[in-house]
This record gives structure tokens, C-alpha cells and sequence, in this order.
């Protein structure tokens, strides 16, 4: 695919995945905090301060659960690299089709497995997952999103409003509306989660792995459909 398509559908698609990733994790993060020990699997930071907090009061029985966690994550990140730089190469459709259908296939089988193995285990799979997600889905309308940190986005928000606001930034107003909409997503997959956590414990992954199954699903449509005009 030469670069000409590829700008055609970046844009959209990249938006899509980015925010299909960010509400799952906002999902996944809070099913784990509630009912896996307090661990988050795609925030780090706040899993290192809860890790440290629980050392310090109940001592490493209680806070050794918050380590292959972020070793996972770790993993994952260092997978997703890999991966992206070898799946597919001149066709960005292809690529980020395959490693899609390995994010499906990863949250099938940890659904799947979910009663069957240890939470250590479980929690291990879900931190390779959301390193995986947080390294290859990061681009909203062509801007670079850390869309599993939002103290950076946070940051970045106030600092691009000010850009906006005070200097007239048309660039910053539009990095502004992006940003916000991700911290919205993530805030929303949070409560999903929180709520889906009480009501269904062992179905929020069944219902992450049917949200992934559609971001799939959504790489299979034209490029040309994501932009009628050209």
C-alpha cells in the first residue's frame, strides 16, 4: 500500500483503535483493581504506588502481586515493537490487521481461562496485553497518544489549552478536543468496568474480547470508506 492510500486511512482508523483500546483498558483496569488484589494492568504508575503503599503496610506477601504485572506489561511492550516492525512492513492495513487479530486471540484465551488459572497468571497475561495495546494503538487523529497515562495526557491537555486559549493555536485546539476526548474514553471504560466488575466478575473479559472482535471487524471496511471525498 503506498503512502497516498495510507494517509487515506490512518487518521480514522488509527482513532478508532486508539479509543477501542483506551475504553477496554479504562474496562480492564478497574476489573482488576476490584476484584484481582488492587493491581492495574495498563496504568503503571498507579500500580507501582499501590505496589510500594501495600509493602510498606502489609509487606511483600500482600504487595508481590503488583511485580508480574508490571513485568507483563513489560513483555508486551517489548513484543508489540518487535511486531510492528516486522508484521506487514508497506502495508500498514495488513499489519495492524494481524496484530489486531492477535489482541483478539490474546483476550480470547485469557477469557477463556479466567476460572482455570491463577490470578497471578491472569494478571500476568492482562499486563503483556495492555503493554502490547499501549505500544501499537497510540495515534487520534494523527496525534500521538499516551493513551494508558492519562497524568502525561493531563498534562498535555492543560498545556495545549493554554496554546489555545491564550496564544490562538488552531494546531493545540484540535490536540486539545483529541486529548480530552481520550480522557473521557478512559474515564467512561473505568466505570463500565467498575460497574461490570459487580454485576458480571468473569464476563468483563468476554465483553472486552467482543469489543476487540469489532475494532477487527472495522479494519476489514475499504479505506476508501473512511474518506468518501478523495
Amino acid at each position: 500500500m503506498g503512502p497516498t492510500v495510507s494517509r487515506q486511512f490512518r487518521p480514522v482508523t488509527d482513532t478508532v483503535l486508539t479509543l477501542g483500546a483506551t475504553l477496554v483498558m479504562g474496562m480492564i483496569d478497574a476489573d482488576t483493581f476490584l476484584n484481582h488484589g488492587a493491581v492495574f494492568v495498563s496504568a503503571q504508575t498507579g500500580n507501582m504506588v499501590v505496589f510500594v503503599v501495600k509493602l510498606a503496610e502489609h509487606g511483600w506477601g500482600a504487595a508481590w502481586v503488583n511485580v508480574p504485572v508490571w513485568i507483563g506489561y513489560f513483555l508486551g511492550c517489548f513484543l508489540a515493537q518487535g511486531l510492528s516492525e516486522h508484521l506487514g512492513q508497506g502495508n500498514k492495513r495488513r499489519q495492524m490487521r494481524w496484530l489486531m487479530l492477535l489482541d483478539v486471540g490474546a483476550y480470547t484465551v485469557l477469557a477463556s481461562l479466567q476460572t482455570a488459572i491463577p490470578t497471578l497468571w491472569l494478571i500476568f497475561g492482562l499486563g503483556i496485553v495492555a503493554g502490547y495495546e499501549l505500544t501499537v494503538f497510540r495515534q487520534v487523529g494523527g496525534i500521538g497518544i499516551n493513551n494508558g497515562i492519562m497524568t502525561g495526557n493531563t498534562k498535555n491537555l492543560a498545556t495545549a489549552t493554554y496554546r489555545a486559549w491564550f496564544d490562538g493555536d488552531r494546531v493545540a485546539r484540535s490536540k486539545q478536543r483529541r486529548i480530552a476526548i481520550v480522557l473521557a474514553t478512559f474515564i467512561l471504560g473505568c466505570g463500565v468496568g467498575a460497574r461490570l466488575a459487580t454485576l458480571t466478575p468473569l464476563g468483563v473479559l468476554w465483553i472486552a474480547t467482543a469489543l476487540k472482535l469489532i475494532l477487527l471487524a472495522w479494519l476489514f471496511v475499504p479505506a476508501a470508506m473512511e474518506n468518501p471525498d478523495r
